[in-house]
């Protein structure tokens, strides 16, 4: 018997172990000025919550140097040098929530793809392999998803007093490169690398994270399954779960009329990937529908983000423009105003979307939600224009051109009426 997701040989030179702390992510290193947790709740951990933080560990240990085992041919002066995060760690994951826990695992159980079967017969979890030795293992990259979702990252060895651990080593473990691993990873995004492929002379496709400040809807697109690119123009992809959806959806296995949540999560590195910086956590209420291949409602969902994209590019130019008028610097205000007007549109897309589908009448949705983004941006941008003062009224030269508050809105009403042209069409209909 072997301990779980540990090797229960590996040691330091120094036979001893750090404090059970370091397996909690979110206790900072060093000074711990900003945490919830500290003393004796931070000294031992009892054995389920000891196996949940193995898990995260396993999957998203930050990178940097680690302890090393004397016997890993890897380790140099005790030590253990970076190899990278851990699998997860790489990822923009994305799980798709259903109504019960068995449909949730059912949507991210991948049975088959559009072009074969996801099953692979040497594919097995890590406790049905080998138990790993301290050192690298020895057969190659992950055989398949199952491999893939107990690659072990990490060797780890916990410490116990009687019923709590009290005591942890962590070293590199199995080192995995990213690329085209989409085939064996269903649940991220994967973007394509021009540069990477052109280097190798091979389509070269790369897991694809989020961004902690872009809402998960600004990206709605990429989660749905994917259509043949343009010849000779290769694309970015959408996950395999969402292909699989496709699939379901096809065989009448699963309702277009029902939702479904597609849940993102994802941590981001800073400092050479040995610090966790932030963390991802989002989620849509989407029609299954929108995941058909064929399915009208994703280009509408599309065109959506993209009025969204163009009416808060409007804002964003009015802030700039307003700020110049008034002889300041642009980059502030128009920081200030793409984060606002974002955050502004974030909850009525969301509200929107959510119900893109229940009809049929995918004109008349897409024109409820211009007609939402003018009033919602139409309100920001008469804030900005109302505070400009009496610099960006009086105007000045910048450049070779002259820039006032009226000239500003002129700018800016024009630009929306461009991004929003069904919001406007009675007003054009009427004059």
């Amino acid at each position: 018997m072997h301990p779980f997701f540990q090797v229960s040989s590996f040691e330091s030179s120094k036979a001893e172990h750090k404090p059970i702390s370091l397996l909690i992510s979110d206790i900072p290193a060093g000074a711990k000025y900003f945490t919830t947790r500290a003393g004796a709740g931070a000294a031992k951990l009892d054995l389920a919550e000891t196996a949940r933080w193995v898990i995260h560990c396993q999957a998203f240990d930050f990178s940097g140097i680690k302890t090393g085992d004397p016997r890993d041919p890897r380790t140099k002066s005790g030590k253990g040098y970076p190899i990278g995060v851990g699998w997860a760690g790489q990822l923009g994951g994305v799980l798709f929530e259903g109504r019960t826990l068995f449909q949730t695992l059912m949507l991210n159980t991948v049975l088959r793809t559009s072009d074969s079967s996801a099953l692979v017969p040497d594919d097995l979890p890590v406790w049905e392999r080998a138990h790993p030795c301290v050192g690298e293992r020895a057969d190659g990259p992950p055989a398949g998803v199952a491999d893939l979702l107990t690659w072990q990252s990490r060797r780890i060895h916990i410490k116990y007093e009687g019923r709590f651990a009290v005591g942890v080593i962590v070293g590199i473990g199995d080192p995995v490169d990213s690329h085209n691993r989409q085939s064996v990873e269903f649940m991220t995004r994967w973007r394509y690398s021009d540069v990477q492929s052109k280097k190798f002379g091979e389509p070269r496709y790369f897991p694809k994270s989020f961004s902690p400040d872009r809402g998960l809807w600004r990206g709605v697109e990429g989660l749905l399954a994917d259509t043949a690119p343009a010849p000779g123009k290769p694309k970015d992809l959408a996950p395999g779960t969402s292909d699989w959806l496709d699939i379901l959806l096809y065989h009448e296995i699963l309702n277009g009329a029902d939702s479904v949540r597609p849940h993102a999560f994802a941590l981001e590195y800073i400092t050479q990937s040995s610090v966790i910086g932030a963390a991802v956590d989002d989620q849509l209420n989407l029609r299954i529908a929108l995941f058909g291949r064929t399915g009208e409602g994703r280009q509408y969902a599309a065109d959506a983000v993209k009025a969204a994209d163009l009416a808060v590019a409007a804002v964003v130019q009015l802030a700039g423009t307003l700020a110049e008028a008034a002889g300041g610097k642009a980059d502030g205000p128009r920081t200030t105003a793409r984060a606002r007007g974002f955050f502004a549109l974030d909850q009525p897309f969301r509200q929107w979307i959510a119900d893109l589908g229940a009809s049929g009448d995918y004109d008349a949705y897409l024109d409820h939600w211009q007609r939402e983004a003018r009033f919602v941006v139409s309100k920001i941008g008469r804030e900005l224009i109302e505070q400009s003062g009496a610099s960006a009224w009086k105007g000045r030269m910048v450049g070779e051109r002259w820039l006032d508050t009226a000239i500003a809105s002129g700018y800016f009403w024009g630009a929306l009426r461009k991004a929003l042209p069904n919001a406007f069409s009675e007003e054009s209909n009427a004059s």
